[in-house]
C-alpha cells in the first residue's frame, strides 16, 4: 500500500489536492515521452534502452498523476532518474554526446521535479 502525501479535506480544512494536477508530473510524463522518441532525432542514441526507459518514466508519471502524487510513485520517479543520469557510462553510450546529455539531462530533471513535488506534498502535510 502506498502512502498518499496529499491530505484530505479533513486534515486541512477546504484544501484538498486532487490527481491529474500536479504540474511537475505532468512534465516528467513529457520528459518520458521525449526520451522514449529521442532516438529518431538523437545520433549514437541506444534505441532500446532510451524507449524502455522513457516508457517507463512517463508510465510511472501516470501513476503519480492518478494516485494524487503517492510517495511510492514519487521515489519510483527519482530511481528512475537516477537510472536515466547513470545510463550513459552503464549502457557504454558515454562517447555518443547527444545521446549522453540527453540523458544525463532528462535524468537530473525527472529526480528534481520528483524530488519537489515531494518536498511540497511533506510541507503540506505537515
Amino acid at each position: 500500500m502506498t502512502t498518499s502525501y496529499y491530505p484530505t479535506s479533513s486534515q486541512t480544512g477546504s484544501t484538498k489536492l486532487r490527481a491529474w494536477r500536479s504540474w511537475s508530473d505532468w512534465t516528467i510524463l513529457a520528459l518520458g515521452a521525449y526520451l522514449a522518441l529521442a532516438p529518431i532525432w538523437t545520433a549514437g542514441a541506444p534505441v532500446t534502452w532510451f524507449i524502455v526507459s522513457g516508457v517507463l518514466v512517463a508510465a510511472v508519471a501516470l501513476w503519480a498523476l492518478g494516485a494524487a502524487s503517492s510517495a511510492g510513485s514519487e521515489w519510483t520517479q527519482i530511481v528512475l532518474g537516477a537510472v536515466t543520469f547513470v545510463a550513459p557510462w552503464v549502457g557504454g553510450f558515454s562517447g555518443a554526446a547527444g545521446a549522453a546529455w540527453t540523458a544525463w539531462i532528462l535524468g537530473a530533471a525527472v529526480v528534481v521535479l520528483a524530488s519537489t513535488v515531494m518536498s511540497r506534498a511533506k510541507r503540506l502535510t505537515a
